[in-house]
């Protein structure tokens, strides 16, 4: 599982080499915890997800991003939802809105109607965010992430697993030559 999420990640980085090959001005870290809720099966879950970012910036406004998030559903029967998303950014001085496609590993308890079981796998996904800063390093952060679960399942009917967060976000910003 972990390899496939290395394989995307590396991808992602090269296609950005590939897309556009002239030298970043900068490269920005961010990350944060944020706090939110997952929808899979019929019964919500609460998310802990802390989470990183990685964005090269250019002289344009519209940027590249890698975003992982690592997921952690508190509760009886813990579970795991750890995502990697490459993502279109486009960006200002105080923020950047971000939509691309995601890539998920899952370990988690999911109840339907009449049966709770654990399910695991790899789904892929569609991801967006949004960030506002609130000064040069502090801000705040809301992501969204919709994913398809493939296979047949008496739990999970609709085959969909939806996200949402919100939390802090700090950003680190570096000179590149």
């Amino acid at each position: 599982m972990k390899l496939k999420t290395g394989a995307l990640l590396l991808c992602g980085c090269t296609c950005a080499l590939v897309v556009d090959p002239s030298p970043a001005k900068a490269i920005e870290l961010s990350g944060g915890v944020s706090v939110g809720g997952i929808q899979i099966g019929a019964d919500p879950k609460l998310a802990v997800s802390p989470f990183a970012g990685l964005l090269w910036r250019r002289e344009r406004e519209f940027l590249l991003e890698v975003h992982h998030m690592f997921s952690i559903l508190p509760g009886e029967r813990v579970g795991a939802y750890d995502r990697t998303a490459v993502a279109l950014v486009y960006a200002w001085k105080t923020g950047k809105v971000s939509l691309g496609p995601s890539l998920s590993v899952y370990w988690m308890p999911v109840c339907g109607i009449a049966i709770c079981t654990r399910v695991v796998g790899v789904a892929p996904g569609a991801h967006a965010q949004t960030d506002w800063y609130l000064s040069e390093v502090l801000g705040a952060s809301v992501s969204a992430n919709l994913d398809w679960v493939g296979g047949s399942s008496r739990v999970l009917r609709d085959n969909l697993v939806a996200m949402v967060t919100a939390g802090p976000v700090w950003r680190f910003s570096g000179e590149s030559r």
